[in-house]
Formats: structure tokens, C-alpha cells, sequence
């Protein structure tokens, strides 16, 4: 009977300790998503640098030249629904490319698309700083950014 009642115990204890790591994974997740939210919200009251990607060449898509995309501190650009900047034009890809906003500056990645991402004419193939006025083509959608 005294096994029983040390093994009991043991399983109490492991649950327990199971119990109480769950715990702590949850509070450091909620912590480092309140952080994350702070900086974010702390970017736009700063007047961090707001910019935008306005349509040169639609494609085969159906956008307007001229048509307007805001950015994000982090927007996906692709065919996919689920993309901040939707570009329906047939040589995009679902997930084509992502503009990011890293120490106050644009920078652009090609996130495996077929048809490649071209900053300027020119295919990038890892991470491009982007400057005001340059010219993105994704597929055959060519766009501006003005920041």
C-alpha cells in the first residue's frame, strides 16, 4: 500500500508541474504579444513612415492604374485572398513577395513566388531596400512605392 500511495503522489506532483508550466508558457505568450502590440502602436503614433504601393501596370489583373495600396509595418503581396495587397494577375503567385518595415526602412522579399519579384528590372533574390519611387514588378503588375 505504501507503492500506491508514493506513486500516487508522484503522478499528483507530475501533474501538477504539468499544470503549472502550462501556465507559465500561456502568461509569457500573452506578455510578448502585449509587447509586440505596444510597439506596433507605438510605431503609428510616432508617425513612423506610412507609404504606399500605387499601380504603374495592371496586367491582367483587374486593378485601375493609378489604384493605391497602403502598407503595413508588414503586408504579404500575392493572388491569395488571405494578402494585404490582392494582385490578381496571372503570373502571381498565392504568396508572392512581402514588404517589411525594419528600422524605418521599406525592404521587399520574394517568398519563393514562381515568377521571381524584379526591384527596378532587377530580380531579387534576398532582401532589397526599397527608396522612395522605386518600381516592384510582381507578375506582371508593375507598382511605385511612395512613402
Amino acid at each position: 500500500m505504501a507503492i500506491d500511495l508514493s506513486s500516487d503522489l508522484t503522478i499528483l506532483i507530475l501533474r501538477i508541474a504539468v499544470i503549472v508550466l502550462l501556465y507559465l508558457f500561456l502568461f509569457s505568450l500573452v506578455v510578448m504579444i502585449q509587447g509586440e502590440l505596444r510597439a506596433e502602436s507605438s510605431l503609428r503614433q510616432s508617425g513612423a513612415p506610412r507609404a504606399r504601393l500605387i499601380v504603374l501596370e495592371p496586367g491582367s489583373s483587374a486593378l485601375a492604374v493609378g489604384h493605391s495600396f497602403g502598407l503595413d509595418s508588414v503586408t504579404r503581396l500575392g493572388r491569395s485572398e488571405d494578402n494585404g495587397v490582392v494582385l490578381d494577375d496571372n503570373f502571381v503567385s498565392a504568396a508572392h513577395a512581402l514588404v517589411v518595415l525594419r528600422d524605418g526602412r521599406w525592404w521587399l522579399r520574394d517568398v519563393g513566388s514562381t515568377n521571381g519579384t524584379l526591384v527596378n528590372g532587377k530580380l531579387v533574390d534576398e532582401d532589397v531596400p526599397l527608396n522612395d519611387g522605386d518600381e516592384l514588378q510582381v507578375g506582371q503588375v508593375r507598382l511605385r512605392l511612395v512613402s
